[in-house]
């Protein structure tokens, strides 16, 4: 009966008429089956559980070897499964006779599927250079999920600053995950994404330099025509001032040759 779902619908027939004025109502009862893998078959667990209404009532698990109940329908239920050899034997087999055998025929395209990450970095806010930033390293469409995304600035691996999302579930066998970056920019940095997986030869890594916005651009060249022509002016005054001194000088040396004579 496992991972069988009947539907049973209670009616009430009569030869001439129906006695009954409400719907008849409806049971739902379920048998699951599970095999849980731990370390592949080296180590496997096997749970068989039963529902009535969506309400679990007993449970067999190969850990405990004997069926459980969950509430006192399932006592009931679990006494005389537990009294029956053929019904105990038959459950504790499963690990050997389903479990092992469908790890091998489902193992291709399950544990040795292998999907590469496609890895891209975005600026979700404005970047605006001596003020914080958010940089987002955003990796995509990768299986199994165990993955190590690292962020580098100027070569450097950042670590305090580094936050990241909930491993998020695609629906297609593969995850997406967001790490993120806050962090100052100067003019010159450089920032690198760097992602490590099973499914790759080597690390991926993907560098971004900032796109200045017109804002800190307008900023950086006012700053840097303001010290050009401060430079300008310190040189003319330097060049006015000295001028000025071999004026004098000059003058105080005519006046002394005019004393003198």
């Amino acid at each position: 009966m496992c991972g069988v779902s009947v539907r049973v619908v209670s009616v009430l027939l009569t030869l001439s008429v129906c006695l009954c004025s409400s719907l008849p109502e409806d049971y739902v009862f379920q048998a699951k089956c599970q095999c849980y893998y731990r370390n592949g078959t080296d180590n496997i667990r096997y749970l068989e559980g039963y529902a009535n209404n969506q309400e679990e009532y007993a449970y067999f698990d190969s850990d405990v070897g004997e069926y459980k109940a969950k509430n006192d329908f399932g006592e009931v239920q679990a006494k005389y499964w537990n009294s029956q050899k053929e019904i105990l034997e038959r459950a504790r087999a499963v690990v050997d006779t389903l479990c092992r055998p469908n790890y091998q025929l489902g193992k291709p395209f399950t544990v040795d599927r292998k999907s590469q990450p496609d890895v891209k970095i975005v600026n979700t806010k404005t970047l605006d250079l001596e003020h914080e930033n958010l940089i987002t390293c955003i990796v995509d469409g990768f299986f199994p999920p165990m993955i190590k995304v690292t962020w580098l600035k100027n070569g450097i691996e950042e670590g305090e600053q580094v936050t990241s999302s909930a491993l998020l579930k695609n629906g297609d066998w593969t995850f997406e995950i967001h790490v993120m970056l806050e962090t100052t920019i100067k003019h010159g940095d450089t920032f690198t994404c760097q992602v490590e997986h099973s499914s790759l030869q080597q690390p991926v890594s993907v560098n971004w330099e900032p796109d200045v916005s017109e804002s800190a651009r307008n900023k950086m060249l006012t700053g840097i025509v303001g010290f050009v022509l401060g430079s300008i002016f310190i040189i003319v005054g330097l060049v006015v001032y000295l001028r000025s001194k071999k004026t004098m000088t000059r003058f105080s040396v005519v006046q002394n040759e005019n004393l003198m004579s």
